[in-house]
């Protein structure tokens, strides 16, 4: 992703999970673009992506976005779950 700064495409799409909204919110958090600038096209195209992404997620219907398809699943420990949780529709 960011060449100059060796800064992982990873990182920056974290960085913009985590608030990163703008080249330079972006560059602030982990500093790609601040160097050359070859990679701000790239981060604008992962920022528009994330957006997208944000926008479709709060249009879809609130069951939908409580279904466990649509977040990683965490357990208490931090560590990836092997099945969903037990919900109604398992009884």
């Amino acid at each position: 992703m960011c060449h100059c700064l060796s800064v992982s495409e990873a990182e920056v799409v974290h960085a913009i999970r985590t608030g990163a909204d703008s080249l330079e919110a972006v560059g602030r958090y982990c500093e790609a673009g601040t160097g050359c600038k070859s990679c701000h096209d790239p981060i604008r195209v992962l920022l528009q992506q994330e957006a997208r992404r944000d926008l479709a997620r709060s249009r879809a219907p609130k069951s939908l976005r409580q279904l466990s398809l649509f977040d990683e699943l965490v357990d208490d420990a931090g560590g990836r779950r092997q099945s969903a949780p037990m919900g109604s529709h398992k009884r």
